[in-house]
């Protein structure tokens, strides 16, 4: 359950985090012990930025990548995968998704490509009167186009001794701007390459953290992981590719309407030849598609791997298994390596081989040419645009085919961000007020999502009054976690209700309702950053001298200030870098500096000494009465703190009471601590 709730359930959280919230709740912070009630500061308060703007996305660009996010157009399909009529019919949907949050884009990256492509088609056109001055007026023939004539009328003004030097000018400057073109074209794609994988780890991050819990849970997170890697950078490289596209179709179609004008014949005749080339480009272009689905398949295994590896090293050593685990990952990156090995040769082979189905091409077109009457001017500016194209041809070939292995990259993407979006967090409407009176359970069931033969809960009913301090006690799996999950809403009562002085829990807004919570439990994961860091996770603003009361509450003043660094010590990946005692420490400070109405510890001291945890329960005591507390616990110092005493027992309240009361009945507390 700490997991589930690590950092606590407040709303004050870091940018993007569940609970987050644009508004501004005041929450007082911890007042020294023997303070009256509401005497200390209110300065707790939310972070006013989001995920968005931490990544560097302005509000309106969020905005932007929200509305991209939940175009209907992009969607991917329910039901089973999609097949190869999908996939064609999502690739551009999903590319269009991919720019639609800058709709600039792709007319401006279109126009660079058509005025480069007339810049050095024209450059090319000006060899007609450059050869014509050299070799001498050829009469023109029906063979050829208008482009010819008009190119000899446009510099007929040029006088004959000057036309050679300034044809070259010419051709000379056009080249200089298609350049300049070019590498204005190239600058823009290569910012958009790097602006949509940035957006769609944006987009995924926000997605998994304003969906419903419940559904994110049950995400695979070696695959998560795999959207957030590798397949938001292939969106990126997608992207690029589409940018690549849009010069090179409009490269080919500024050098077809300029061969047309010199020889619609000999057009006619590349034509005929290039069809049989398109046909095997689309069957490449199919079998890169299947190739680049195995490819996102083998990354999310391997993702799997890698992160069961680094979040189980301890166990793996402790048990031996160091050789299987080295296996069993060699075995995911080899399936990787060979996926990535089929989908690049099937890729790189597409281009030498239509280099050679070319060669009859130009053969074509000499043989063509000759009987035609062509004369040799024309025929070499046809030559020269007709090399010039088939770089483009080559490349707008192999573009359709390795944008083909994309088109899972980008289903993938549109599926989790579908799928979230009509998922989204539960939240009622109503702002949660202060606790007055109690929090009450009313037959609350609950079953977890997969068809669990027990419910988690079956018809709980109780009572949490404000400013009471109530144990909850049970064996694992008797519901406890689960009911703490309920209250803090991560899940919804499949039957039954919660009641907040008298009002549905599910009617309140929940980012209003976790800022008046907080949680410290047994596996308390810290986030990487400082001490400092993690302490002010739910009350950014907090000051340095109520840092200090919140350390002294959780009897974690010594330690730190003997860490190498103090507060700004470094905590490590899930304060790897402190002992299990002081990990709870932190957590239950981050807890105390928030001086929540609710606060929920489960088992928040099991890891520290007798000392230390006696201090600690000092400190809870001192609160009891102005903050109501929800303990999980199964010692008996700690049972001693409560009230009163829930005993649950497969999902249902099995006998409640004062601690005294229950140990000295013959009932399931008492004898559970017979055998302790």
């Amino acid at each position: 359950m700490a997991r589930d709730l690590a950092g606590g359930a407040g709303g004050g959280r870091y940018p993007g985090q569940p609970g987050a919230s644009p508004g501004t709740l005041r929450i007082p912070l911890p007042a020294p012990v023997g303070t009256r009630p509401g005497a200390a500061r209110a300065v707790c308060r939310p972070a006013a930025h989001r995920l968005r703007g931490a990544a560097g996305a302005t509000r309106r660009q969020g905005a932007r990548l929200v509305a991209a996010a939940q175009a209907p157009w992009h969607r991917a399909p329910a039901g089973p995968p999609p097949g190869p009529a999908d996939m064609n019919r999502l690739l551009p949907a999903g590319l269009l998704r991919l720019a639609q949050p800058y709709p600039w884009v792709v007319p401006l990256l279109a126009l660079l490509g058509v005025l480069a492509s007339m810049a050095e088609g024209l450059g090319i056109g000006l060899l007609i009167p450059v050869l014509d001055t050299v070799l001498g007026a050829t009469p023109a023939t029906s063979a050829a186009g208008p482009l010819a004539g008009y190119l000899a009328a446009a510099v007929d003004w040029i006088p004959a001794d000057y036309r050679l030097p300034l044809l070259g000018g010419m051709i000379f400057l056009l080249i200089a701007v298609k350049t300049v073109l070019l590498i204005s074209h190239a600058r823009v794609a290569a910012w958009v390459n790097g602006r949509v994988a940035h957006d769609q780890r944006v987009l995924v991050a926000s997605s998994l953290l304003e969906s419903d819990y419940a559904y994110v849970s049950r995400l695979d997170q070696g695959q998560v992981i795999s959207l957030f890697e590798q397949q938001s950078e292939r969106a990126g490289e997608a992207m690029s590719l589409l940018c690549t596209l849009l010069a090179t179709v409009s490269t080919v179609l500024v050098f077809t309407v300029l061969l047309a004008l010199l020889s619609w014949q000999l057009t006619l005749v590349v034509a005929a030849v290039v069809l049989p080339v398109s046909l095997f480009v689309r069957t490449m272009t199919r079998r890169s598609r299947r190739l680049g689905e195995a490819l996102v398949q083998t990354w999310a295994g391997l993702s799997t791997r890698i992160l069961e590896l680094v979040t189980s090293l301890r166990t793996v050593r402790l048990f031996g298994a160091e050789q299987a685990e080295v296996e069993r990952l060699a075995a995911a990156s080899n399936a990787t390596r060979r996926a990535a090995l089929r989908t690049g040769f099937a890729i790189s082979m597409t281009q030498p081989l239509v280099e050679l189905f070319y060669i009859p091409v130009f053969l074509a077109v000499l043989a063509v040419a000759l009987r035609l009457g062509i004369g040799l001017p024309v025929l070499f500016a046809f030559l020269a645009l007709l090399y010039r194209l088939q770089s483009p041809l080559k490349r707008l070939d192999h573009v359709r085919v390795e944008l083909a292995a994309y088109a899972v990259t980008l289903r993938d993407l549109a599926r989790l961000l579908d799928e979230a979006a009509a998922r989204p967090a539960p939240s009622g409407s109503r702002p949660a007020p202060p606790l007055r009176a109690q929090v009450a359970f009313e037959q609350v069931s609950f079953r977890y999502t997969g068809g669990a033969a027990v419910p988690a809960l079956d018809g709980v009913s109780l009572q949490i009054r404000r400013g009471e301090v109530v144990a909850l006690v049970g064996a694992s799996g008797s519901g406890k976690s689960t009911l703490v999950n309920l209250l803090c809403r991560l899940y919804e009562p499949e039957r039954g209700r919660i009641l907040v002085d008298g009002q549905p829990l599910a009617e309140l807004d929940v980012a209003s309702w976790r800022q008046r919570l907080a949680f410290a439990g047994q596996d308390s994961d810290l986030m990487a950053g400082t001490v400092r860091e993690n302490i002010t996770l739910g009350c950014p603003e907090a000051t340095p001298d109520q840092i200090d009361q919140a350390l002294r509450l959780a009897s974690a003043s010594d330690f730190v200030s003997a860490l190498p660094g103090g507060l700004d010590a470094e905590v490590g990946p899930r304060g790897s870098n402190l002992s299990g005692g002081q990990r709870q420490r932190i957590a239950l400070a981050r807890a105390f500096i928030r001086q929540p109405e609710l606060l929920i510890l489960d088992e928040a001291t099991s890891a520290v000494d007798n000392v230390t945890e006696a201090e600690i329960q000092l400190a809870i005591e001192a609160l009891a009465g102005r903050t109501t507390i929800l303990l999980i616990a199964h010692r008996l110092g700690t049972l001693r703190m409560a009230g009163r005493v829930i005993v649950l027992e497969a999902g249902r309240v099995a006998e409640q009471g004062t601690p005294a009361e229950l140990l000295a009945a013959d009932g399931l507390l008492a004898r559970q601590h017979a055998l302790e």
